[in-house]
């Protein structure tokens, strides 16, 4: 269970330019608090595991404790039996999430949220160049509630099948099945093949800002529906 310490380096000219910041005195409090960000650095875990068994829209990973079976659809079609799969987790961190509790000023929360969202950004990359270089290939990655079929109730099977992330990272699971610290991400990167290359195909939501790829309702239909021919 590979741990990474994923060091925040944030861009305070990319970070004026996306929240609007021209003012010399907020330009000069956002570096601080970008310093008080950079003190407190975020993480990710992930584990190498392998798919055992895909029984119609079931697909079962082995994990150290046992197996681990999740029905969803698309990733049963995706996945094959033997493939390796690296389940993972990577987050802010507890102590960057703690800190921005101290922050009374409403602008300032808001900046220290984006501060937030660039530190797990950076630590998913960290993490997936490290998966990328463990496995000798470009990982694709899935992520429970991204796409229709996997919900957000599959976070703690999926926590299971790396072992103990609090322990780890200090990320936890409250019983909505969101994370805490609430910046942090978690999913299964996979080398992908066919049509599929990016989990925002599959996604319908045209609103969200971390979109990456646009939605192909033609390849969700694929691999939702029926009648299914998207394989290599």
């Amino acid at each position: 269970m590979p741990v990474l310490t994923a060091r925040f380096t944030p861009d305070i000219d990319a970070l004026c330019v996306r929240l609007r910041i021209g003012d010399p005195s907020d330009r000069a409090r956002l570096a601080e608090l970008a310093g008080e960000a950079a003190k407190r650095p975020g993480g990710a875990v992930y584990a190498e595991r392998r798919v055992t068994a895909i029984r119609g829209d079931t697909f079962t990973i082995a994990a150290e404790a046992g197996e681990v079976t999740f029905a969803a659809r698309p990733l049963a079609r995706l996945f094959h039996e033997g493939m390796a799969v690296y389940p993972f987790v990577a987050t802010c961190g507890p102590a960057m999430a703690a800190y921005g509790e101290t922050l009374s000023d409403p602008l300032e929360q808001y900046w220290w949220d984006a501060l937030m969202l660039g530190a797990v950004a950076q630590a998913g990359e960290a993490l997936k160049k490290a998966v990328g270089s463990a496995a000798g290939w470009a990982p694709v990655t899935v992520a429970p509630g991204s796409i229709r079929l996997w919900p957000i109730s599959n976070q703690p099977a999926l926590f299971s099948l790396i072992g103990d992330v609090k322990e780890a990272i200090g990320v936890t699971l409250a019983e909505s099945h969101l994370m805490v610290p609430l910046k942090s991400i978690s999913g299964i990167h996979f080398q992908g093949h066919g049509e599929f290359s990016h989990k925002c195909a599959l996604c319908s939501r045209d609103s969200c800002q971390g979109r990456a790829a646009p939605y192909d309702p033609e390849l969700t239909e694929a691999l939702e529906g029926d009648m299914f021919s998207v394989r290599d």
